[in-house]
């Protein structure tokens, strides 16, 4: 009996605001889900994309969600990595049979404060590595952007999103010194 077999595009990983989407016909392959915007940073940045799917020989590969999602690539090698502090999903890598791809990697998180104090208005604190954050003298409260690493594309689907929190008014005590870990983003193994 001769065997045919299907090679069906993937889909999109997920992003902060959006779902990833799935293949829309055997050729054309999901793109990833939008991030979400913050202005904590005193601009509007959008965070945590997810990736696009592979495409399979003759697919077309989806694209990476806003928020520095990766593209997917078509069939073999290595896809497209997430932007660096973005926390997006890395690019999904299609097949050319018999050999699979290898998905491209997430996009490392990132961590921003921002405070006022007697000596300070609209102070802003951002990491792009793991550190360490001493609280000023008459702060007591401030606002927060978490985003961590996003996962890397596989052979097909693209990546999932780093988590994306935000939030106000966190409660911190003055000359506290806070550990801050900034989170990697994911690889896919060889």
């Amino acid at each position: 009996f001769p065997v045919t077999i299907l090679l069906a595009n993937a889909g999109g990983g997920g992003g902060a605001g959006a779902v990833g989407g799935n293949y829309s016909t055997p050729s054309t392959s999901g793109s990833g889900g939008n991030g979400t915007a913050s202005s904590i940073s005193g601009t509007s940045v959008t965070y945590a994309g997810g990736g696009g799917g592979g495409g399979f020989t003759g697919g077309t590969a989806g694209s990476g969600g806003t928020g520095g999602g990766a593209n997917g690539k078509t069939a073999g090698g290595t896809a497209n990595s997430a932007t660096t502090n973005t926390g997006g999903g890395g690019g999904g890598c299609g097949v050319s049979a018999p050999t699979a791809g290898t998905g491209g990697a997430g996009g490392s998180g990132i961590v921003i404060i921002s405070y006022e104090g007697p000596s300070t208005i609209n102070a802003v604190r951002t990491f792009t590595s793991s550190g360490t954050w001493q609280c000023p003298p008459g702060v007591a409260l401030i606002d927060y952007l978490l985003v961590g690493g996003g996962s890397s594309g596989g052979s097909g689907g693209g990546g999932g999103a780093g988590g994306f929190v935000s939030g106000s008014s966190l409660s911190v005590t003055s000359g506290t010194t806070y550990t801050i870990t900034v989170g990697a983003g994911g690889t896919h193994p060889a």
